[in-house]
């Protein structure tokens, strides 16, 4: 999968990904390993949007977008 400048779970150096929407509330933290087995080395923008599952990422509306962000635990 072509990195396009993208962050992949790859550069992750934690061993958890914390995975937040502030529009929904949304939060969870997933292991990277396992998420390397399921996805591979998948761009982080790209899975952000699938982990979160926020019913506001699949909007076209732009007034209330999803939020989601992610942040690395140890």
């Amino acid at each position: 999968m072509p990195r396009d400048g993208a962050l992949t779970l790859s550069d992750v150096r934690g061993s958890s990904l914390s995975i937040v929407c502030s529009s929904c509330d949304r939060f969870a933290y997933h292991n990277v390993a396992w998420l390397m087995e399921q996805y591979g080395d998948a761009k982080l923008t790209d899975l952000l949007q699938k982990l979160a599952d926020c019913p506001k990422a699949r909007s076209a509306g732009i007034r209330d977008p999803c939020k989601v962000y992610s942040g690395l635990r140890t």
